[in-house]
């Protein structure tokens, strides 16, 4: 009977991660830090609670990491075959802290897991900035920490009634030396680029305000989200964070995207592989993203975008019927 203990600070993620270990053990445990699941997460047999000491609830400013010992006391007491761990900030230091406490092996943002006929273990990663997936093999018990959203790859998982899942309470020690005190709510903007049909992308090559309100009409004129690469929002500050394109920024899928300027470093581009089609505009041919693209247009912006522009909008003014 193979054993996995899951544990994040993130409760949704937590749930997708039982969700996926469900495809790799006969008996998933759910370890929460503080207080149960107001409903057990479909897929797992039990839950533990790892309940800190009197005067430290939820709330109060114990860290997630704070858990770590009590969660390496946990799992080196009960011996599972895998601790799945959510791969968020606090995720990485718990997992490398409890793997160490254990002198366990520790796999690392792993996209996939899965058990091989021998009875070892399998996992991928993603490396390179998106372009290669690499493929690791062990044996024995291991820390595997699994990234967050669509790449855990969750397995179905029966349907149980929520009151038949066991919920135990295990007294747990947090190191509280170290303590939240006060958080305050960025402000962001109200943009979601993973679900954009169509994206025009701002890069470095718009030199200019006036280029980025040549973009902003051409995105208007798509009903396109507008974006940017990183220095474009983190050095110019011309648009917000939230709107920049890959490796630490948004990755997106765009039936269409347009790129103004884009030079096509892999840190960008490994933000919009899953794009159906790429467009490229750019006054020098040999840009990276003149390669990765669709359609590759040599020339300047400031004469090619408006005319684009007002083709698009000429086609969609002589429509009838609503806009797609």
């Amino acid at each position: 009977m193979t054993c996995a203990y899951v544990f994040s600070e993130d409760a949704s993620l937590a749930a997708g991660l039982v969700t996926a270990a469900t495809a790799v053990a006969d008996r998933v445990h759910l370890v929460c830090p503080g207080t149960p699941p107001g409903t057990p997460p479909a897929g797992a047999t039990s839950v533990v609670v790892l309940d800190g000491p009197p005067g430290t609830p939820p709330g109060s400013g114990v860290r997630p990491e704070a858990y770590a010992p009590a969660l390496a006391r946990l799992a080196g007491e009960r011996n599972p075959d895998v601790v799945l761990i959510g791969a968020t900030v606090s995720g990485r230091e718990i997992a490398a802290r409890v793997a160490a406490a254990l002198g366990l092996a520790l796999v690392s943002e792993a996209t996939a897991l899965r058990t091989l006929p021998d009875g070892g273990w399998s996992g991928e990663r993603v490396t390179w900035a998106g372009a290669a997936v690499q493929t690791e093999t062990w044996q024995g018990p291991a820390v595997v920490t699994m990234a967050p959203g669509h790449h855990v790859d969750p397995a179905p998982a029966p349907d149980r009634d929520a009151d038949a899942v066991p919920v135990e309470t295990v007294p747990a020690q947090t190191d509280t030396r170290v303590r939240v005190v006060s958080r305050a709510v960025r402000e962001r903007e109200a943009v979601d680029l993973a679900d954009a049909a169509r994206i025009v992308c701002v890069g470095m090559g718009a030199g200019t305000l006036a280029d980025l309100g040549l973009a902003t009409d051409l995105a208007d004129a798509l009903g396109a989200e507008l974006a940017c690469t990183r220095p474009v929002a983190e050095d110019r500050e011309w648009l917000a964070a939230e709107r920049y394109i890959g490796i630490s920024g948004a990755r997106v899928r765009p039936d269409l995207y347009i790129g103004l300027g884009v030079s096509g470093q892999v840190q960008h581009t490994a933000g919009i592989r899953d794009a159906k089609v790429v467009v490229g505009i750019n006054t020098d041919p040999d840009a990276p993203l003149s390669g990765a693209s669709d359609y590759a247009v040599v020339g300047d912006l400031r004469e090619i975008v408006p005319l684009l522009t007002a083709e698009i909008r000429a086609a969609r003014g002589s429509r009838t019927g609503p806009r797609s």
